[in-house]
């Protein structure tokens, strides 16, 4: 009966993250709101995990046990979804797999014992630790240091639970070594590390390139922008006008991978570059007929500036009053 009740409850809390995970998506919301919802819910499963697991070394019986590992598994899962939707790839997908990933860790959990059981639940938090760190390996998102460190911090993460195992195996799981090194305690306490430098670099994503990488002079042809974007935010709000940029950013880095990001757009190099990212915009993230005419040549306009000034007419006509 407990066991029963154990699997119902993991399946519903499973069920209720992913499904919260999923929600942004009503509305059409950009790359940059998925990936920070993703984020945000796989910070909150981490957290969980200690939680659940320090309830079970209380005495919370298997109910806490499986949570926890469910919890734990569904972390590094849906930050790699969210790292899959900052690329521009289809979240369904890959939060589908974290749903399967998660029910498997918590029917092992509830029918294998101890320590098989955990060495199962080990190796799958290896999986996608490690498909995160090649994911961020191969982001190109401006600046470089956040995904950098969000491929360290899982890397390190996957060889130190890929050791953990190993220890196990080999020395045994209540020997000295393991208790040393890689049992509750120690493995808390890097999970910890893991968590606070992937938040820094999550929070970092979220702010964007810094103004001073960025330089205001582009060849004519080569930068593609969103235009009219006082009008532009007005009608659509800071929010989608961010996500937009994070897509069209995108988009430039499927059709060109020297595509070099632009505070509100991209530099690429590429014949027709506007048609071409305006049919790829269409087709990756469902723009609208009126986004898509957004999309100006960027050295014809003032948005490849960093910050909004005053523009060059304004201060004429302000020269002109005085």
């Amino acid at each position: 009966m407990e066991l029963s009740l154990g699997i119902l409850a993991v399946s519903v809390a499973v069920a209720a993250a992913v499904l919260f995970a999923a929600l942004p998506r009503i509305g059409t919301p950009g790359a940059m709101t998925l990936f920070l919802r993703y984020a945000a819910v796989s910070g909150l499963s981490a957290v969980g995990s200690s939680a659940m697991y320090f309830i079970y070394t209380a005495g919370g019986g298997i109910i806490a046990l499986v949570l926890g590992d469910v919890a734990m598994v569904l972390a590094p899962a849906l930050l790699l979804v969210a790292l899959r939707v900052l690329a521009g790839r289809r979240a369904r997908r890959w939060a589908t797999a974290s749903l399967v990933l998660a029910l498997v860790t918590a029917v092992v959990t509830a029918t294998v014992p101890l320590p098989a059981s955990l060495a199962v639940k080990i190796l799958l938090i290896t999986v996608p630790c490690a498909l995160c760190a090649l994911d961020a390996a191969r982001s190109r998102l401006e600046p470089r240091w956040p995904t950098r460190l969000i491929l360290a911090a899982n890397a390190v993460y996957a060889v130190y639970s890929a050791a953990r195992v190993a220890v196990g195996l080999t020395a045994g799981w209540e020997s000295s070594l393991y208790d040393l090194g890689f049992s509750f305690g120690p493995a808390t306490f890097a999970g910890s590390l893991a968590i606070v430098a992937i938040g820094v670099a999550v929070v970092r994503v979220r702010i964007g390139p810094r103004a001073a990488v960025v330089s205001g002079a582009c060849p004519a042809g080569r930068s593609v922008v969103l235009g009219d974007w006082p009008l532009a935010s007005a009608a659509y709000g800071q929010e989608r006008m961010r996500a937009m940029v994070a897509e069209l950013q995108s988009a430039a880095r499927s059709l060109d991978e020297g595509a070099r990001d632009l505070p509100r757009g991209v530099e690429i190099s590429m014949p027709d570059a506007i048609a071409k990212l305006g049919e790829c915009l269409r087709d990756m993230y469902d723009w609208k007929p009126d986004e898509v005419a957004l999309l100006v040549d960027g050295a014809t306009t003032a948005a490849v500036h960093t910050h909004p000034q005053r523009s060059r007419r304004g201060r004429t006509e302000n020269s002109a009053r005085t």
